[in-house]
Formats: C-alpha cells, structure tokens, sequence
C-alpha cells in the first residue's frame, strides 16, 4: 500500500512535469514567473540565495511526511509516522537586508507495542533572524550570496508530550550562494551550522546540526523542475541525571535527494510545490528506525 502511495506521487510529480513540457517551447518564449525566479525550493531544509527587496512580505507552509518503520542497528522500538509543518516568513527590511521567522508544528505517532505517550506533538523553538546579501541577482549582481544568524526561542512546551531537548535557546548560522548556470538554468548551495545553548524539555541538549544544503533548478515560464539535495549531520545529544549525563546515541549523518517541482499562479501571487526525497546515504549513532522516503509539500504567497 505505501508502494503504490509512492508510486502515485512520484507519478503526479512527472506526469505533471511531461503535461506541461508539451508547451514547453510556448511558455519559453517569455521570461519565467517573477515568483519562479526567486528558485523556491520544496525541501524543509532547503533555502534560496539572496535576499527580498525592501517592502516585500514572503510566507509559506512547508510540510514534510515520513513513516519510520525500517530498523536500523538493531532497532526494535515501535515505528513512527511523523509530519512536520513549517511556517517561513520572511520580509525585506532593505534591498539587502531581511527578517525571518519559522515556526516548527512536529507531529509523531507510534505504533503498538509503544512506549508513553504515544503522539508526541506540539509547537517547537521558533527561529528568528536576519539574513544579509552584499550580491544579489535581481540587482544585476552576477551571483547571489547572503549570510544568515539566527536564535532559536524557547517557544516549545515541556512535558512527556512534547519532543526532548525543546524550549531551549539556541543558535543557527548560515551562508548560501548562488549562480545562474543558463538564463533558466541555476544552482544554489547553503551551508548551516546550529546547535543550543542549554538544555531543554526532559533535561535534554540537543546535538549541535550541520547541514549541506543544494538544488539544481530549471525554470520555465509559469513551473519549475529541479534535484534537491540536503545532506545532514545530527550530534547526539544527552540527559541529565541523578546519576550524571547520559548519552543518547540518537545522533546521525544522512544525504537525502530527488526531484520538486513548482507551480506558479501570478495572478494570485501564489506557488505551489511537490518533491520526492530518498536516502542516498545514512549512518546511525545507535539504534534508531528510518523511513525510505519523504513525501514534501510547500505553498507560499508574496504579498
């Protein structure tokens, strides 16, 4: 059954894609969707380089799903079906200069046998921040480049309910360039390093997390299609207690990619997208299950 869910979603990605190179040379004879050439990209992990232009409201839900029921190491834990919703927004203070939020919502179900609770879910640490672009593309600039620094807010709720380590302040930085290869065709690369600065919900610190983040991106007038790749590396993090720290074993290094597209809607300034991503290459610190795919959305509106 999860299969032919695949298969049905992998279908409606390129069925939708051939549908629409049928007027390819058409719609190639203008210039792309003025949404399409800020190369939106569908992964959660995933960035653009550049910043907006000044007065400029961006915001999008992006939505991720995944079903863990491999083993990995050993593991004969409970599987997990897990969605992650993000809300991004993002507003240009300056042609170069703007603020960003996203508010993380994470969703996990176990199933039988199971340990308590069984759902954990809940609003994580809201990131706020500033992003910086001395190069930026739409101002006829040769390539886009911004750098990024942002605190994590203890915005998470503690509990058993609620995903350890959360309701902690923390950091994120973050650099991404990138460059038009054809008039249509660009590649953009992002590197972001974050971690805590103390511990969170259950006396748990996290691990800190570095991300290698890319996407090779070809636009048309009115969707794009693109390969996305976000390659991560999760630090275990630990416990604290009576008897002193406890480590977590729960730390990884995973390389996901696969194909996005986007749909853009001038007339409503809207975009919508869909993407595939699979496991190129993962290693776990300890026993842990992983999914085989993951199933991502996103929607976004420039006001």
């Amino acid at each position: 059954m999860k299969n032919i869910q695949l298969k049905k979603a992998l279908g409606l990605i390129f069925l939708a894609t051939a549908a629409f190179q049928t007027n390819a040379a058409d719609e190639n004879t203008g210039q792309a969707s003025p949404l399409l050439r800020a190369v939106p990209p569908v992964n959660v992990n995933l960035s653009a380089a550049g910043t907006l232009p000044k007065g400029v409201l961006f915001s999008a839900l992006n939505v991720s799903f995944a079903n863990k029921e491999h083993s990995e190491r050993g593991y004969a834990g409970s599987e997990i079906r897990s969605s992650a919703w993000l809300l991004k927004l993002r507003y240009g203070l300056t042609d170069s200069l703007e603020l960003a939020a996203i508010t993380p919502y994470v969703d996990l179900s176990r199933s039988n046998p199971t340990p308590h609770p069984k759902h954990v879910r809940g609003v994580g640490d809201q990131i706020i921040g500033f992003s910086f672009a001395p190069y930026n593309l739409r101002m006829r600039d040769p390539y886009s480049l911004h750098f990024t620094a942002a605190l994590a807010l203890p915005t998470g709720r503690e509990g058993t309910r609620y995903r350890p380590g959360n309701d902690a302040w923390g950091w994120r930085l973050g650099t991404a360039y990138g460059i038009p290869l054809t008039p249509s065709l660009r590649l953009d690369t992002e590197l972001v390093w974050s971690g805590p600065f103390e511990r969170g919900n259950q006396g748990v610190r996290r691990g800190q997390n570095f991300q290698w983040n890319a996407q090779l991106r070809h636009a048309f007038r009115i969707f794009d299609v693109a390969l996305e790749s976000s390659v991560v590396r999760q630090e275990s993090g630990n416990r604290e207690t009576p008897a002193g720290q406890i480590n977590l074993r729960n730390g990884y290094t995973e390389w996901f990619a696969g194909p996005s597209m986007n749909l853009a809607v001038d007339a409503l300034g809207t975009w919508m997208g869909a993407g595939v991503f699979f496991p190129i290459s993962r290693h776990f610190d300890g026993p842990s299950p992983s999914e085989r795919y993951r199933l991502e959305f996103k929607i976004g509106k420039i006001w």
